[in-house]
């Protein structure tokens, strides 16, 4: 039985590791790190809103921290003015290939109106 948990155990471990990343919000000034490992690799700044029309646009710069290529992927979450993801769905992950020592910009548009902050995440390329 316990083989069998620590099995399990291990099985998580790596499924979630496997999608962690790095995020950055628009209406905070630090990052959030579910990997350490994807941290010392990449790193996100130059945060920003504006707008394009009346829908809010993300923008910010994905810096890699190597010097070799990174396959990652990206995605923006919008939020409304109570924090609930706007359209969560509407969204899907972007493929960047980041070479060593790369600046590179990012942006996205809401999806409507009701988004007035935003969450972009970077994580390792996944075979989605």
């Amino acid at each position: 039985m316990k083989a069998w948990i620590g099995v399990l155990l291990l099985c998580l471990t790596g499924c979630s590791s496997i999608t962690a990343g790095v995020a950055a919000r628009s209406d905070r000034s630090e990052l959030r790190i579910d990997s350490s490992s994807v941290a010392r690799e990449v790193s996100i700044e130059q945060v920003q809103k504006g707008y394009q029309g009346e829908r809010l646009q993300a923008s910010a710069v994905l810096i890699s921290r190597v010097s070799t290529d990174r396959y990652l992927q990206y995605k923006f979450t919008f939020y409304d003015a109570s924090g609930v993801p706007v359209e969560p769905d509407a969204m899907s992950w972007r493929p960047v290939n980041l070479h060593g020592g790369e600046r590179r910009p990012v942006t996205a548009v809401a999806p409507t109106t009701l988004a007035t902050e935003f969450e972009i995440y970077v994580r390792r390329a996944t075979d989605e």
